[in-house]
């Protein structure tokens, strides 16, 4: 792909180059885009158009149908993609991992424990990471082993993610003072860095929930917080069934705390941990 220096300002997209960027948006990401959202591919795709030196959004839009998946297209999705993240967000969730799902499968079982979680959706990653310290101290007691599986659509969040390195403003949202001493290791005048028996325990993969199958069903727990917010009916219902195939009998599928309904799965119940909803998978040795 050939990099231009930025050259005026971008136009407004035409409504056919709308509409034919509205439906790659869909099928590669699940986002469907309404009328009235030409400022957002305005914004988001403002630089790819200025990078690949198009002459109008029509010639982007070629571009786009005519690639195969590769730098073009992994621009594309970068841009469309939001990637907001933080250590520790909204922490019950994390609490709820530590204080009651952990110790439920603990119950009856031989130690150590092979606990699988799944961060789907996990950005630059902050939530497998704080999945890691909210449970290691189990690991040190030898209760656990942890395997954590966590993926992303973005090639540009998994790349800035692999060596575990997080700058001060990132590092501010969410850590604590006593985690940051505990779990990483400064980097003077870069941030820090996550320690690496921390880094080992997560498995990072490149993975698209809207088209992407998933292998290897049996996770204790399943975080997929604030996904499928941005998905359509028929969206919301395909990703909630690829969770549920992903959740152990008696395991928990935990989502965003504005996401309340489970669409067309009727195999969990809900239960409470304070003010955090969960939900079980019924069925099995576990429910």
């Amino acid at each position: 792909m050939t990099i231009a220096e930025p050259e005026g300002r971008v136009p407004p997209p035409d409504p056919e180059s709308f509409g034919r960027i509205a439906d790659l948006v869909y099928r590669q990401v699940g986002i469907r885009l309404g009328p009235g959202k030409g400022y957002f591919v305005e914004g988001r795709l403002g630089r790819l158009y200025r990078e690949l030196r198009c002459r109008d959004w029509a010639d982007l839009c070629r571009q786009l149908e005519a690639t195969e998946p590769g730098t073009c297209r992994d621009a594309f999705i970068d841009a469309v993609v939001t990637g907001e993240t933080q250590f520790f967000r909204d922490e019950l969730p994390f609490r709820a991992l530590a204080e009651k799902i952990l110790p439920e499968a603990l119950e009856g079982a031989d130690q150590p424990l092979r606990l699988r979680v799944w961060s789907a959706g996990c950005s630059t990653g902050q939530e497998p990471f704080s999945i890691a310290m909210a449970l290691w101290d189990y690991v040190e007691r030898g209760a656990v082993e942890l395997d954590i599986w966590a993926t992303d659509v973005s090639a540009a969040s998994l790349r800035r993610v692999q060596d575990g390195v997080y700058d001060e403003l990132e590092l501010a949202r969410g850590l604590s003072a006593e985690r940051r001493r505990r779990f990483f290791e400064e980097l003077p005048g870069r941030g820090a860095r996550v320690q690496g028996p921390l880094r080992r325990a997560v498995r990072f993969q490149r993975l698209n929930l809207a088209t992407d199958p998933v292998c290897g069903p049996g996770f204790h727990a399943v975080f997929c917080r604030n996904v499928a917010i941005y998905f359509d009916t028929e969206g919301k219902r395909r990703l909630h069934q690829t969770l549920e195939s992903a959740v152990a009998p008696g395991g928990y599928l935990i989502l965003g705390a504005a996401e309340t309904q489970l669409l067309g799965r009727s195999s969990f119940r809900v239960e409470h941990f304070h003010r955090c909803l969960l939900f079980r998978k019924t069925g099995g040795a576990r429910s």
